[in-house]
């Protein structure tokens, strides 16, 4: 929300200080050029400027001040719309503070949150934003304090009361007048509006306007959205919302759709405040697709001078996964939007007063979108990483590679693509597992030597980690009457999950007959780290993860239990096991 003005913030704090100390005149007219391209779109006069500000600091040996240009440059990119760009000098950036055991990796992760904040993924932005308080050191008091408005501009229409207490922190670090302390003013009041607090509002607004008077500062950040909230609890609804047509530098276009509902909520327009529900919802999606396209986009032209000297096979594989990657991306955001929008159109027509309902389940398919994209992304970097990696090395003249070292590269490369592959088939195999045609009960399975099968290939992957047993209730010639390659694809998911998710102890898979009921259980047990109640059935949810930054999409369980479903059976947590967790699948026996 407050974007453009606290990037501003941040370039004055890191570098306006260091310049002044400067008695170098020819320096200073240097350093005062590379602020004002900063602000502008010449890049490649910016980007030559910023090299030699870099190379004064090295000459200086002032190590602190060159990553701070270096942060710069990164948030120069990001206001011009170069995201892979941005992210991959991050990357960059960090690794080179690790080589020169520089600790100030706060620089990254605040990087890293404008970057996500720019896009409208303020989950990310969020995560980062923390990070890098968490390694700001003491002494640096104007770093923590932009971090901390960051997390407070986050945070202010969806957790007013967590922006509160942030906020107030960042007021009791600062001073009267100072640029941070009418920006904590500001935010002040934007709680106020969010949590529908006028008296309060109105007494923040006089000591805002009274700051900026003694500093005479004519414009002063957050004066249009101050106007805008004044109106609007004075009852100017109209006003107000022709203001946020206007363009006002301190609000994005997302931010704008968060005011937009909360007057229409104020008004009771409850379609309304639908409406900018989805506008905002849409523009995430559109922010994010762009993201990952232009990272697809920059991958192929580093990849491909590689692919066409080596091998160009390798090159048609690429450029297929990514066109079905996208279309799979583009299906899924197409049919959730269709599926949320009919549920809602449905529960409109029959009763206004569950307008209520309707946003907070609008607000959860938001969350689910944005985590589906953050898993995607999640998921592909690291082999993506790989093969941008070696992809340079291979076209760099500069690098001599034998033979040897050229193949085990490109082994790697296809290895990586395979990977990513995978992943494409995975959600390929999720669609598929819609239909219910797809699991007929058509074959006959002996039920112990299927699972001898599969423990033993679980024990490959367990390579003597962890005691693996088996045991079964049941004849050597037992036969069900179901579909062997659902049931073999449960099992392997369950036993993969209790393997990936136990440190030590034991993994069982116990069997047996249920004759009262027609039907039979796989049980499988481990003495992992379990899953607390209030999870237990918020697993089986589509994208659901307890800890989002684990591998995975977060699908495993939900296919599971689908597919139990539609063989006829359950899958269920055993809610009274606690040394781990137990998961039991029942299926007919005929």
């Amino acid at each position: 929300m407050i974007r453009r003005v606290l990037i501003s913030l941040l370039l004055f704090c890191s570098c306006s200080l260091m310049a002044q100390e400067q008695s170098d005149t020819a320096f200073k007219r240097l350093y005062q050029h590379y602020f004002e391209l900063f602000s502008t779109n010449k890049r490649d006069e910016f980007y030559k400027t910023s090299v030699k500000v870099q190379q004064y600091f090295i000459a200086k040996k002032d190590i602190i001040n060159y990553y701070k240009i270096r942060q710069n440059e990164i948030l120069f990119d990001t206001q011009h719309g170069e995201i892979y760009k941005a992210i991959k000098k991050a990357n960059v950036m960090l690794e080179d503070m690790k080589n020169d055991n520089v600790n100030r990796y706060d620089l990254v992760y605040a990087s890293l949150g404008a970057i996500f904040e720019s896009r409208g993924n303020y989950r990310m932005a969020e995560h980062y934003y923390m990070d890098a308080i968490h390694n700001i050191a003491p002494e640096d008091t104007l770093d923590y304090i932009h971090a901390v408005a960051q997390i407070v501009s986050l945070k202010v229409s969806r957790e007013p009361d967590k922006a509160w207490e942030w906020n107030e922190r960042m007021g009791a670090m600062t001073t009267y007048g100072t640029p941070f302390y009418k920006v904590y003013l500001a935010l002040k009041g934007q709680i106020y509006f969010f949590k529908g607090d006028k008296t309060n509002f109105l007494k923040t607004r006089k000591e805002y306007d009274e700051c900026a008077k003694q500093t005479n500062d004519s414009n002063p950040y957050g004066w249009q959205i101050m106007d805008l909230i004044q109106k609007t609890f004075e009852g100017n609804y109209q006003e107000a919302l022709q203001l946020l047509e206007q363009d006002i530098a301190d609000l994005t276009e997302i931010g704008r759709c968060d005011y937009r509902i909360r007057i229409y909520e104020i008004i009771g327009e409850g379609e309304l405040a639908l409406r900018e529900v989805n506008k905002r919802r849409d523009l995430r999606d559109s922010l994010n697709s762009d993201m990952l396209f232009n990272n697809i986009n920059e991958i192929n032209a580093e990849v491909g001078i590689a692919k066409i000297h080596e091998q160009a096979t390798k090159e048609r594989e690429f450029w297929f996964f990514a066109v079905i990657l996208l279309l799979i991306i583009a299906l899924a955001l197409t049919i959730s939007r269709y599926l949320v929008r009919r549920r809602y159109q449905k529960k409109i027509l029959r009763q206004n007063e569950q307008l209520e309902i309707a946003l907070s389940e609008a607000k959860e398919s938001d969350r689910m979108k944005s985590s589906f994209i953050e898993h995607v992304s999640h998921e592909i970097r690291t082999p993506l990483n790989v093969i941008t990696g070696y992809a340079q090395i291979i076209t760099n003249p500069d690098y001599e590679l034998d033979t040897e070292e050229r193949n085990n590269m490109l082994q790697s490369i296809a290895q990586n693509t395979t990977a990513i592959t995978n992943i494409v088939n995975d959600l390929l195999e999720i669609a598929q597992d819609e239909s219910k045609e797809r699991y007929r009960r058509e074959d006959t399975i002996n039920v112990n030597a299927l699972c001898h099968n599969i423990m033993a290939e679980m024990e490959q992957r367990n390579n003597g980690r962890l005691k693996l047993t088996f045991f079964s209730k049941l004849p050597d010639e037992f036969t069900i009457r179901s579909n062997q390659s659902g049931i073999e694809k449960i099992l392997r998911h369950l036993l993969s999950n209790a393997l990936k998710f136990t440190e030590q102890g034991q993994v069982e898979l116990f069997v047996h007959e249920s004759p009262d009921h027609g039907c039979m259980r796989f049980i499988v047990t481990d003495t992992g780290i379990g899953i607390d109640k209030e999870h237990q059935e918020k697993v089986f949810e589509r994208f659901y993860k307890v800890d989002s930054f684990k591998q995975g999409f977060g699908l495993g369980l939900t296919m599971s239990r689908k597919i139990a479903q539609q063989l006829g059976g359950a899958l269920a947590i055993d809610k009274g096991y606690e040394n781990g967790t137990r998961l039991v699948l029942t299926v007919p026996v005929r």
